[in-house]
């Protein structure tokens, strides 16, 4: 056979040993019987060489082990001419590489080792009988597993003729070897670059979640750290915890706002353990510290300790601005607790404004006056008409705020009533108390009203009872045991009667005359009782005059009466008159005997001429 390159005699083979261009076979020799046997070569399994012009068929790629050099057994000739071996080209097609670059990628395949096929042995041409070639066998099915070394069919060798010169010593060609080389550096190079090409996918994540962390798109960046993780990529599974910390982060503001403090306390502390130090450590650290005051102030304030609460709350820094208003509640609640209505008013109405400092009292402007006013002097609220102004303009919004205002509206009118009450105005504190009667101990400070209504119109009907019958001091007390009540002032006034003249009210007959003197600065009525007690005389003598009564003669009981103000025959000078019993001597009986005259000198201490005691029941006692 001679090379279609070279032009040099060859003998057989894929590729010609002296200048390594690849062999084209235009048919099969004739299958000649062997002069000798030739041993199998290292009794691998025997690939027959392809027909030439036909493909040689696809089987996985899978690293190539070298294969020994079938030699021939020794016979008895004459000695073999020196020979060297020649490398056997490998032919490699492109699915062959393919599926080597893929099974290098995958599997990061051991390097390729180059194989060497037994050079047939040379002999000069003129002894040799030609070399038949082996018919083509079947291609070996794939195989999952690398194949079994390769290694081509041992060519028979002819006997050698004697006395054969020499054949010179060719020259090994490095183009196979070169090859072969070139195709394993080219699968190395293809399977680098997809391990390259998946890196650089890697790369391209770890990036894109990067931005999306510093965008503040913590879901996106813990989504593409979680899948990076897997791969152990960098610091994606710090990265991934840091996205989950961050996405908890931001519920914090929300769990603060919704007084959920366990909750955010939780998180917060997972923000300090995971940053300690740094920045975002310290500031998580700086927060927990202000809920844990905001939650003891919020404890405080459901305790009832409103004064402490609302130290707590003033305290306040970071979360100062969320809880502005909880001030003003405890002020609220601590006047709730005082009873200062109109300081529950004030500070809810603060609350409504958002005027968290009070400003409003001490510059108000229309109906705010109101209140300012009732703030800094409570009387000025005791009018129900002010009280329904103040109730129009507080409109608090939250539950809590809008019972406490409706307590402090209904306190208000209680209040009001209350001095109603004390002034007598009844029937005006009773319609009050009915209007708010669910409020606090209101329903028995409605029934005393009542009562007391009830009292206040019965006395009132007494003094006009005395006053008709002419007891006048009578009804005089009983108006002024009521004197707010209605015109009980007015009528008490007019049951003082005008004071009697000198000598009047004069009665009695008889022979004997009695000239009565009268004290020097007080009236004085005297009477005369006869033994059945029964007045029989009587005569009234204006202060320092005298006048004189006819009396027939007897022993009588005399009594007198001073006074300065007259109420009426009945009740004569009333409460602030004297009533005493003339006393002669030791006795209180008078003897008056006919055709004698006699003279009284009557007075208040002991310069008259009788003695006397006290009488008991005073006007009446007359």
């Amino acid at each position: 056979m001679v090379c279609s390159s070279c032009g040099k005699q060859i003998e057989g083979g894929k590729f010609c040993p002296f200048c390594g261009s690849p062999v084209t076979q235009d048919a099969p020799a004739p299958e000649v019987t062997p002069a000798a046997e030739v041993a199998p070569a290292a009794e691998a399994p025997v690939e027959a060489a392809p027909v030439a012009e036909e493909p040689a068929p696809e089987a996985p790629a899978a690293p190539v082990a070298e294969a020994p050099v079938a030699e021939a057994p020794a016979v008895d000739t004459p000695a073999e001419p020196e020979v060297q071996p020649v490398v056997a080209d490998a032919v490699i097609d492109a699915s062959e590489a393919a599926a080597v670059e893929a099974a290098s990628a995958a599997e990061h395949a051991a390097p390729v080792e180059p194989v060497t096929e037994p050079a047939p042995v040379e002999v000069p041409v003129a002894a040799m009988a030609p070399a038949p070639e082996a018919a083509p066998a079947p291609a070996p099915a794939p195989v999952e597993a690398a194949p079994a070394p390769v290694a081509e069919p041992a060519v028979p060798v002819a006997p050698v003729a004697p006395a054969t010169p020499e054949a010179p010593k060719k020259k090994k060609s490095m183009k196979p070897l070169i090859i072969i080389l070139s195709i394993v550096a080219a699968v190395i190079l293809l399977a680098g670059a997809g391990v390259g090409a998946f890196f650089f996918s890697l790369s391209s994540k770890y990036s894109k979640a990067t931005e999306a962390f510093e965008d503040g798109d913590y879901e996106t960046s813990l989504e593409l750290f979680t899948e990076l993780e897997k791969f152990k990529y960098k610091d994606s599974a710090e990265m991934a915890e840091v996205s989950q910390v961050e996405i908890d982060y931001l519920k914090v503001d929300e769990l603060i706002a919704e007084k959920d403090y366990d909750a955010a306390l939780k998180i917060l502390e997972d923000v300090s353990k995971f940053y300690g130090n740094k920045s975002k450590g310290k500031d998580a650290n700086e927060l927990i510290a202000e809920i844990n005051t905001a939650k003891d102030a919020v404890d405080a304030m459901n305790a009832g300790n409103y004064s402490e609460a609302k130290s707590l709350f003033n305290s306040l820094t970071t979360l100062k601005s969320d809880y502005v208003k909880e001030p003003l509640m405890c002020d609220a609640r601590i006047a709730e607790q005082n009873s200062e209505y109109i300081k529950i008013i004030a500070a809810l109405y603060a609350i409504q404004i958002e005027d968290y400092d009070y400003a409003y009292l001490y510059s108000p402007s229309g109906d705010e006056k109101l209140i300012a006013d009732a703030y800094f002097d409570p009387s000025k609220i005791l009018d129900i008409d002010s009280i329904r102004a103040i109730d129009a303009i507080v409109n608090p919004e939250g539950d809590l705020e809008a019972a406490l205002a409706d307590n402090a509206i209904k306190g208000l009118k209680q209040q009001l009533a209350i001095s109603l009450v004390d002034k007598l105005e009844l029937e005006a504190a009773i319609a009050i108390f009915e209007e708010i009667s669910d409020f606090g101990d209101t329903s028995l400070r409605l029934q005393q009203a009542k009562d007391l209504l009830a009292s206040y119109n019965k006395k009132y009907e007494e003094a006009q009872a005395y006053y008709d019958k002419g007891e006048y001091y009578k009804a005089m007390a009983a108006w002024r045991e009521i004197a707010n009540w209605k015109d009980s002032s007015a009528k008490a006034t007019q049951c003082e009667q005008p004071m009697p003249a000198n000598g009047s009210m004069k009665t009695g007959s008889g022979s004997i005359t009695m000239t009565i003197k009268a004290p020097a600065s007080r009236n004085a009525l005297l009477r005369i009782y006869n033994s059945s007690n029964e007045v029989v005389a009587q005569i009234f003598v204006a202060a320092g005059n005298s006048s004189t009564i006819k009396v027939n003669p007897g022993t009588y009981t005399m009594k007198a009466a001073y006074g300065d103000k007259w109420y009426g025959d009945i009740d004569l000078f009333g409460g602030e008159g004297k009533y005493i019993q003339l006393k002669n001597g030791s006795s209180t009986e008078f003897t008056l005997k006919k055709n004698y005259k006699y003279t009284l000198t009557l007075a208040t201490g002991s310069t008259g001429n009788v003695g006397s005691d006290g009488v008991s029941g005073g006007a009446s006692g007359m």
